[in-house]
C-alpha cells in the first residue's frame, strides 16, 4: 500500500503529561497522569535515549508536544539544541500560556519558525470553560502576542465541539485582530477514557457545518485556513469542502509516529495501541505497526472507491473508539457519497529548463531509493536513479535533458517529474 520507510519521515514527541489545562475534548487518555513539573533524573534519561534514536534513524523533523512542552522547557532545552544543531525541523505543540519573552528568543534561535496552538473560543468565558482554567484565554492570548512579537508565526487551532460550533467566525476574526494569518477549526475526537462524550461530539451535519464555516472565514476575513485531521473523502458532503481542506491524508504508521511520555512508541498522538519502548529501538517499533500500513484493515464497505486505498476507511482510531476494531468504519465515513473517483492532479507547466536543489535539502536512503525532505510539509520518496541525481546535482544545476537521461524516460515525463519536485518545494527554477 505504501512504499516501506524504515523509519518514520516526521514525529511527535510528547516530552511531559503535565498540563496546566483540563480541556473537555482533550484526546490523552492519560492526560491525569500526577507527574509535575518538577525535575525527574528518569525523564531526563528518556530524553537522552530518545534523542539517540531520532538522530540515529535519521528522523528529519519532530513535533515537540505534550501534557504541555513549556511546563518543562528547562530540562529539554539542551536536548532541543542537540536536535537543532543537527538540521532536525523543529515544530511545537503549545497552549502558549507559559510562553515569556525569553522562551519565545530562545525558540526562535532554535530555528522554531511556527507554533500550533489551541483557542476554545474567542469569547474568553466560554474559552475558559472549556479548558476548565480561570485566565486560560487571557494567558493564550498573551501567548499569542509574544510569539507574533518574536517572529514566531502562530497557527491557532479551534478544537471544535457542540459546545463551540458557533463559534467559529467570530474566534477566526478575534486571532485575526491579534495579526494572527492561519487559522484551523479541527472536531473534537471522542477521547479514549470518555465514557460518554455524547454532549460534546459533531454529528457528521455539524461536521459538514465547521468545515462550511472554515470556508466563509476564508473568504470573509481573508485569512488561510485548515482542519488539522484526515478526514474520509466521503465525510466532505460536498466537492468544495473536500477540495479545501481534504487534501491530507492519515500518516499514523506510515510516516509518522508519535514517542510517548512513558517512552512507548505509538502510531499517532490519538492512538492508545503501543508497539515497544524506545529503550528498543525506535526501528524495531516502527517495524511493529505494519499493519497501520499494509491495507488490510480497509472495510468491507468501501467497496470499489477509487480512494480506498489512500483513506483506508477513514481514521483507524476513530473507527476504533466507535466499533472496537481498527478494522472498522469511520463514523464520519458516508457511504452515500460512494464510489468516488480518483482525479489526477495536473502539474502547472514549467516556465525554465535549468533548476537547482533547494540548499538546505535534506536526504536518507531508502531501499526502493530515498527520502528528499525540504520541509515536514514538502518532503518525497523518489525511486534509486532520482534520489542518486539529486545527490549528485547538490549545489548545481539540473536540466530537463539530464532528468530525462537519468530516469530513462522522456522529455515530458521529466517535465511532470520536475514538476512534482517544484509543487514538493524541492527544486526551485533556475540557480
Amino acid at each position: 500500500m505504501f512504499r516501506e520507510l524504515s523509519a518514520p519521515v516526521t514525529m511527535q514527541w510528547e516530552v511531559t503529561p503535565w498540563c496546566n489545562l483540563s480541556c473537555l475534548h482533550c484526546y490523552n487518555h492519560w492526560r491525569r497522569d500526577p507527574e509535575k513539573r518538577r525535575r525527574n533524573p528518569e525523564r531526563i534519561n528518556l530524553y537522552k535515549t530518545s534523542i539517540s534514536e531520532i538522530l540515529g534513524n535519521h528522523v528529519f523533523a519532530v513535533t515537540v508536544t505534550g501534557g504541555e512542552p513549556l511546563g518543562v522547557f528547562s530540562d529539554l532545552l539542551p536536548f532541543l539544541e542537540q536536535l537543532s544543531e543537527e538540521g532536525i525541523e523543529l515544530l511545537l505543540n503549545s497552549n502558549l500560556t507559559l510562553l515569556t519573552q525569553k522562551t519565545a528568543r530562545k525558540l526562535k534561535e532554535l530555528g522554531v519558525g511556527s507554533v500550533l496552538t489551541s483557542l476554545p473560543a474567542g469569547d474568553p468565558a466560554l474559552s475558559d470553560q472549556i479548558a476548565q482554567k480561570r485566565g486560560a484565554h487571557a494567558r493564550t492570548t498573551r501567548g499569542i502576542r509574544i510569539a507574533l512579537e518574536n517572529g514566531i508565526g502562530p497557527m491557532v487551532n479551534m478544537v471544535v465541539s457542540k459546545m463551540n460550533l458557533h463559534h467559529i467566525f467570530a474566534t477566526a476574526g478575534f486571532v485575526k485582530s491579534l495579526g494572527v494569518k492561519a487559522f484551523a477549526a479541527t472536531r473534537a475526537s471522542v477521547p479514549i477514557n470518555c465514557p460518554d462524550f455524547s454532549m460534546y461530539a459533531l454529528s457528521l451535519t455539524e461536521f459538514r457545518f465547521m468545515l462550511s464555516e472554515l470556508i466563509r472565514v476564508r473568504e470573509c476575513l481573508g485569512i488561510r485556513v485548515d482542519s488539522l485531521e484526515f478526514y474520509s473523502p466521503c465525510s466532505f458532503g460536498n466537492e468544495q469542502a473536500r477540495k479545501l481542506l481534504g487534501s491530507r491524508t492519515c500518516t499514523a504508521g506510515k510516516t509518522n509516529c508519535t514517542l510517548g511520555f512513558d517512552g512507548q512508541v505509538r502510531p499517532c498522538s490519538h492512538a492508545p495501541q503501543t508497539y515497544g519502548s524506545i529503550h528498543d529501538g525506535l526501528a524495531n517499533a516502527w517495524k511493529a505497526m505494519k499493519q497501520w500500513r499494509s491495507g488490510e484493515w480497509i472495510p468491507k464497505e468501501c467497496g470499489d472507491c477509487e480512494l480506498k486505498n489512500k483513506c483506508m476507511g477513514g481514521c483507524k482510531v476513530n473507527a476504533y473508539r466507535a466499533t472496537g476494531k481498527l478494522s472498522g468504519l469511520d463514523p464520519y465515513c458516508d457511504l452515500s457519497m460512494l464510489p468516488i473517483k480518483a482525479t489526477s492532479k495536473v502539474q502547472p507547466l514549467l516556465q525554465a529548463n535549468t533548476f537547482s536543489f533547494v540548499p538546505k535539502l535534506r536526504s536518507r536512503k531508502e531501499d526502493f531509493g530515498g527520502i528528499l525532505f525540504s520541509s515536514s510539509a514538502h518532503w518525497a520518496a523518489v525511486n534509486h536513479q532520482l534520489f542518486k541525481l539529486a545527490l549528485s546535482k547538490r549545489g548545481g544545476v539540473v536540466t530537463i535533458e539530464e532528468v530525462a537521461t537519468a530516469l530513462g524516460v522522456s522529455a515530458e515525463d521529466a517535465k511532470r517529474t520536475l514538476s512534482f519536485l517544484l509543487s514538493k518545494s524541492i527544486l526551485r527554477e533556475g540557480r
